[in-house]
């Protein structure tokens, strides 16, 4: 795994046939991965042997989201926990031409978080931990939940400025990657002036840390604003910094 800071290499990774577009998949491999195989063999490596951390039952839920209307055909669901374990998952997956489909908690309506076919599902459910709350700046990983970020928060004294109806289900990693919008909109504004930094996953395995603390960085190229509404297409995200408003003190009703 390599760590880039704001790296210029990453532009080559957007127009190239990458394991994460699964929708134009032509160079892609489309056959299942099943429990036993040399690949599954080496995603299990990549996770230590993790009981939970691989799974190929019952995957009906991650297969279709709450729409019902699409439903892949995968196989396999990995559930990796740190970014170095999607890194590797990423790299091997990029090396051997096998199609990726990163998810978070599925609670979306047009089919952007589920298979078309065989892919591989990257489900980001267990990465939530919270890594510090400063000043109103979060630090915490894609796969918390919303509400549970909400109430960390607001025990602090913090508003985490983002809230939708899923949010007892929703992961803040696919938030950010459709950014969401909701209630809080017009009053804090979108994702898009609220998350300072990212980190992310590129195909290649390649982590570009964009994981600014500032509440003003006017340096270079602001790249985070690409992955932000990019459902997962140019890299997984899998740490966030988000800028949380003070709680309000009192609340009137319209």
């Amino acid at each position: 795994m390599s760590t880039t800071k704001a790296s210029t290499s990453m532009f080559r990774y957007f127009s190239s046939g990458i394991c994460l577009a699964a929708k134009s998949r032509r160079f892609l491999s489309s056959a299942a991965i099943v429990a036993g195989s040399k690949d599954a063999a080496a995603f299990e490596s990549f996770m230590n042997n993790r009981q939970g951390s691989v799974l190929t039952d019952d995957l009906d839920a991650y297969n279709q989201d709450w729409s019902k209307r699409w439903k892949g055909d995968s196989s396999m669901v990995l559930r990796p926990n740190s970014t170095e374990e999607v890194s590797a998952i990423l790299e091997y997956c990029n090396t051997n031409n096998i199609a990726v489909v990163p998810q978070g908690g599925n609670t979306g309506l047009v089919g952007g978080g589920v298979p078309m076919d065989k892919e591989v599902i990257v489900s980001l459910k267990s990465m939530n931990q919270v890594h510090s709350l400063d000043n109103g700046i979060l630090v915490c990983d894609a796969g918390c939940i919303l509400q549970e970020l909400q109430n960390y928060s607001r025990d602090r004294g913090y508003l985490v400025p983002t809230d939708i109806g899923s949010k007892g289900s929703c992961l803040i990693g696919g938030n950010v990657s459709t950014n969401a919008g909701g209630q809080y909109f017009y009053r804090f504004g979108s994702l898009h002036a609220n998350v300072l930094g990212l980190e992310v996953v590129l195909a290649s395995g390649e982590v570009l840390n964009l994981m600014n603390t500032n509440l003003k960085d006017n340096t270079g190229y602001d790249l985070k604003q690409l992955f932000i509404g990019a459902e997962g297409t140019l890299g997984v995200i899998t740490k966030i910094v988000l800028h949380c408003p003070t709680l309000p003190s009192s609340r009137q009703a319209v």
